[in-house]
């Protein structure tokens, strides 16, 4: 739309109506290419003016609105920092469920022989209070296997709950 015609409509409409009606951009991007090409507004008088107004009356609005500046990108070494640093932490996480995974592949005397080096990162220490009678029972196994034990039992309990 021209910058003549947009003038005329403001002396009997808001601008607003005109971006929303005629203009593909709105309210705030047409008032900065109107003052962009050299118009302004009186104070008590209604509508915009140009004092030239036939230098610009056959321009475009649109040949006054300014684009908007890109942010700049990052430069390229530290963009392939970045990357390299995702991927990393990609292949290390890949790797660590991989080994969970082997481990489960194993067989039981394997297991036996890699648990330490499987397991080591895998387990949390919690204290629990037990009653005595399971104390008991807990004591007649190996110290080594009792923590072993504790998990299976509990996590088939969970399982046939349904809560693993």
């Amino acid at each position: 739309m021209k910058i003549g015609d947009i003038l005329a409509m403001t002396k009997k409409v808001p601008l607003e109506e005109i971006a929303k009606q005629y203009l593909t951009i709105g309210k705030t991007a047409a008032r900065q290419a109107l003052k962009n090409a050299g118009c302004y507004c009186k104070k008590g008088t209604r509508g915009w003016h140009h004092d030239n107004l036939p230098q610009v009356a056959e321009r475009s609005i649109y040949e006054f609105i300014e684009t908007r500046k890109a942010k700049p990108m990052l430069d390229n070494q530290t963009a392939i920092k970045a990357l390299m640093a995702r991927a990393d932490a990609q292949i290390k996480a890949e790797a660590a469920e991989t080994d969970k995974e082997e481990y489960y592949q194993l067989d039981a005397i394997d297991r036996i022989l890699f648990r330490e080096q499987l397991e080591r990162d895998s387990k949390t220490y919690k204290g629990f209070y037990w009653d005595a009678d399971i104390i008991e029972f807990i004591n007649t196994v190996e110290e080594k296997d009792q923590s072993e034990l504790m998990n299976e039992i509990v996590r088939s309990v969970l399982v046939k709950k349904g809560f693993l």
